[in-house]
């Protein structure tokens, strides 16, 4: 049909609606996708739009799907970015570094998915600042899932930025490619009338019955009609086609080519079959595959029009994707693996496509073959490429002829499984294979087979025996734990984290005590931290702060949720925050991103922000029963029952604790059980039902303990603390104060300080107790935490009232009130509120006490009554958040209210001349 755009016959209105979608993405932007049958012409279409928007002064980018390459994630996307290198060095660092390790461009942590689809859209941006870009994608149904992905992203985000994204797609009908989101315009075959049209233009020498027999025969396809026409004489004998023309034109077309490529010299075969295999076309990896001088063969294939060298010498590509398939057909089986490893060996600059040309070229196990496989393996996960990983780690396996290295590859692709991409299908599919290995002993199988048994079940005791007895019978390596013994110290710190048990966590704390320093985000660390947080060095704090720095550029989710579990025992978890968002916005590390929720939902929590705490626990919950992994599921009932607890919601909070406790109770998993011990203390306190709380507090630990491996004991050490003041148990109370100075978790963070302070200042002489608690609200950092400061106010304002100090204790309980009135924190509010009656505090008197109001109070009164929060009001008079917190502490006792709505009533009832100070 030829490159003229004008040369197209019966295809008018296609080549129309073409130009009007060009000048769509001229002014801001435009996707669509070309479909049809096989031959209809869409290639051609597309050739036209692209000759049309060259003329037009856009620059074009082509890139085409490649039936070989379906496996290797993102090679469809890397024939569009190496098209623009020049624009890819004038990107962030951040955004190049991510494609060029996603397209195995350069070396570095593996991105997620969504850091790549970014960075290519800000690629694609750049490159169209100056003129429109048309990117041109054919042979859609064939090109990988990632760069799929890709497309549809970048297709659905190109609204205002003059890029235009032009599809082409196969109709199958058997085989329906996965829809892409795109707007789809349907390329039907020609009619009668255009098709004889076509014939006549371009095979004037044949008889008009001859042409209307080929028309017939084609079915109104422009592939098969120029096909089918170029091979019959004028007698109507057709040259070197099989019989059995009724099978369809695509096929007829396919038998064509066969036979084309079957005429031409064996020595040209053999480099068609090389390109074929080799997918991308590259004149160089075809070079150093076949030998100097081997690309002079495929002169005769140029000749019949079934490959173009491109202009610049670079690329060689085929006429038809028919013409691909047709010589990978014609070749035997010996043939393609020859060729295979010819690729290969070219391609050894290439990890992960030499492993797979590798993979092909190899029938028999070959553990050198193995290893490299493995390798690429290793290569695919760096660059976020799960599936890719697994896929390759399966054949590595299957290449292997030592059957434990066998059991440890497959069982290394189902801890990717498991916990990169929450595919438990996968792993328990892989496991099956593994476990009736006799050889199935390693590290690896023991890590993986933990791992499942314990997220999907729950069953810690099986998990750790599994990790406990392989550990013991593995030589530990005298450096720093890598690879599969990383994993299973990994797996069997969370089966004893979860478990909570002594007999769980002793051995391993044995282990821990034999093993050197180790990074922040090595498993060791995390044990370390868990076990007894209070004991951290100052070194490991210093190097952890130094990782969580990093994550801004950190795009490999497994480093980011193992610091962000670290720091999420140190309170540091704010830093991590916009990491974790991006492996949950990412979606492609599914296993990766139950454990972020789990932290973006504490995160909100501890923050107060309790409905985005509960919405992200909900989903957590959500995602965990659809998936399978029922013990992350868990976390997410404990987030929500803490946040009900805070809330005051006591209903939501039992429900949430007799979910954790019916599922955990059975299964021994004590920490869970501690967890929603904790949420029923906090909601029993906010309930002011202290003997309760009491109760829920002390099933976690024994007053004056706080055993090692028990996070929860030093979280809910201040409840324990609180409800047994409040309860009598006064000698029970000092004892946990003490044990909670002594853990010396008070250096970790402002939070723990707090509490620290604040407990010591609840158990402290009469005479000590203004002091200590002045001393615990004069600590930095701790307006990070609203609830804590709350609790310590209104500790503070019950000890005062106590004391019959009730002018100071109203203005703490005031602020206590104000505090929990905005969190919604609705029974506290109630106890604070309960706390300034007994002080004696009425609305009486109001006029009066407006007069003690200094300017700045009563401006910082006047913009709360008018619904301003209070980093509104501290950014609205350049104050800090904390000074705008003092002011109104002070406020709220002058004017007799108790409450932040009360104010505009109180201000409004204050006399003009009442602000002291007034000029």
């Amino acid at each position: 049909m030829g490159l003229d755009p004008t040369g197209l016959v019966g295809r008018e209105r296609e080549f129309a609606d073409l130009a009007a979608f060009l000048g769509t993405v001229a002014a801001g932007g435009a996707a669509l996708l070309l479909t049809g049958d096989p031959g209809v012409g869409k290639t051609a279409l597309l050739d036209a739009a692209a000759e049309l928007a060259a003329a037009q002064g856009m620059r074009v980018v082509r890139g085409s799907g490649v039936e070989y390459e379906t496996d290797i994630s993102f090679a469809g996307l890397h024939q569009l970015v190496v098209a623009l290198a020049p624009e890819l060095d004038r990107l962030p660092r951040s955004s190049r570094e991510a494609l060029d390790v996603a397209l195995g461009l350069g070396a570095g942590p593996a991105p997620n998915r969504i850091a790549v689809l970014n960075a290519a859209l800000a690629l694609f941006g750049e490159a169209a600042r100056e003129q429109p870009l048309l990117l041109v994608v054919d042979d859609l149904h064939v090109v990988d899932d990632a760069s799929r992905s890709a497309v549809g992203f970048v297709a659905r985000r190109l609204v205002g930025h003059r890029i235009g994204l032009l599809g082409a797609q196969r109709t199958e009908a058997d085989a329906p490619a996965p829809p892409t989101g795109l707007a789809e315009q349907e390329i039907a075959p020609l009619t009668d009338a255009d098709a004889l049209r076509l014939l006549s233009r371009r095979f004037a020498h044949l008889p008009r019955r001859i042409l209307s027999s080929v028309a017939r025969d084609a079915q109104g396809n422009p592939l098969a009609l120029l096909e089918f026409a170029a091979s019959t004489s004028v007698s109507g004998d057709r040259q070197g086609t099989a019989a059995g023309w009724g099978s369809g034109p695509g096929r007829d077309v396919r038998a064509l080519y066969a036979a084309r490529v079957a005429r031409l010299p064996q020595r040209t075969r053999e480099v068609l079959l090389l390109a074929a295999l080799e997918g991308s076309g590259d004149i160089r990896v075809l070079e150093a595959a076949d030998g100097p001088g081997g690309l002079d063969h495929l002169a005769p294939a140029e000749r019949d029009h079934l490959v173009k060298v491109a202009e610049s010498g670079r690329t060689v590509r085929f006429r038809h994707p028919l013409v691909r398939s047709a010589v990978v057909d014609g070749a035997t089986g010996e043939q393609r693996r020859s060729a295979h490893r010819r690729l290969a060996l070219a391609l050894a600059d290439q990890p992960e496509r030499r492993g797979d040309h590798l993979a092909r070229a190899t029938t028999v196990p070959d553990e050198e073959a193995a290893a490299v496989i493995e390798s690429a393996a290793r290569s695919s996960l760096r660059r976020g490429d799960a599936d890719g990983s697994i896929t390759r780690l399966r054949r590595a396996a299957e290449l292997s002829p030592d059957r434990a290295a066998r059991s440890r590859r497959l069982s290394q692709a189902a801890w990717v499984a498991a916990w990169v991409a929450g595919r438990l299908d996968v792993s328990h599919e892989i496991m099956r294979e593994v476990q009736g290995d006799p050889a199935a002993r390693s590290l690896a199988a023991a890590a993986a087979a933990g791992f499942l048994v314990l997220v999907t079940e729950g069953d810690a005791d099986t998990a750790h025996a599994l990790l406990k007895e392989a550990v013991e019978q593995a030589p530990l390596p005298s450096g720093p734990l890598r690879g599969e013994w990383e994993t299973a110290l990994f797996t069997l710190t969370l089966a004893s984290q979860y478990s909570g048990r002594p007999e769980h966590w002793q051995p391993l704390a044995e282990l821990l005590a034999g093993l050197p320093e180790a990074s922040p985000v090595a498993a060791a660390s995390l044990a370390r931290v868990h076990h007894d947080s209070g004991s951290v060095p100052e070194d490991l704090l210093r190097r952890l702060d130094e990782e969580i720095v990093r994550l801004k550029d950190q795009s490999d989710a497994d480093v980011v949720i193992r610091t962000a579990l670290t720091a999420s025992y140190v309170d540091r978890l704010p830093g991590c925050r916009e990491a974790v968002t991006r492996v949950i916005r990412d979606g492609g590390a599914v296993g990766a991103s139950m454990p972020a929720l789990i932290f973006v939902a504490l995160d909100d929590l501890y923050a107060g922000r309790w409905q985005p705490s509960a919405d992200a626990a909900a989903e957590l919950i959500a995602l965990c029963e659809e998936t399978g992994y029922h013990l992350f599921a868990q976390v997410g009932h404990y987030v929500a029952a803490m946040a009900a607890a805070q809330r005051g919601d006591l209903d939501a909070c039992r429900d949430h604790c007799e979910a954790v406790w019916g599922w955990s109770g059975p299964r021994g998993l004590r920490r869970l059980e501690n967890c929603a011990h904790q949420a029923a203390a906090r909601a029993a306190l906010g309930a002011a039902d202290f003997e309760t709380a009491y109760r829920h507090a002390t099933a976690i630990c024994v007053p004056g303990e706080l055993p090692p491996f028990n996070p929860e004991a030093l979280w809910c050490a201040p409840d324990l603390v609180e409800a047994a003041v409040r309860t009598g148990r006064h000698a029970e109370a000092r004892r946990h104060a003490i044990a909670l100075r002594d853990s010396g978790v008070a250096r970790l963070s402002s939070r723990f300080a707090l509490s620290t302070a604040r407990v010591a200042a609840m158990t402290s002489p009469p005479e000590a107790m203004a002091r200590c608690f002045e001393e615990a609200l004069a600590l930095p950092g701790i307006e990070q935490w609203p609830f804590e400061v709350g609790q310590a106010h209104l500790a503070y304002g019950e000890g005062l009232r106590r004391q019959g100090r009730n002018r100071e204790a109203r203005g703490h309980l005031a602020a206590a009130h104000s505090r929990f009135e905005e969190l919604g924190a609705h029974a506290w509010q109630t106890r604070a509120a309960a706390e300034l009656r007994a002080t004696g505090m009425t609305r009486t008197g109001r006029g009066k006490a407006g007069e003690a109001l200094t300017p700045q109070e009563l401006e910082v009164a006047r913009l709360a009554a008018a619904g301003l929060s209070n980093p509104q009001i501290a950014s609205r008079l350049f104050l800090s958040p904390r000074t705008v917190s003092s002011h109104l502490y002070r406020v709220f006792p002058k004017l007799g209210i108790t409450a932040r709505a009360e104010l505009r009533d109180a201000l409004q009832a204050t006399p003009p001349e009442s602000s002291a100070g007034r000029p």
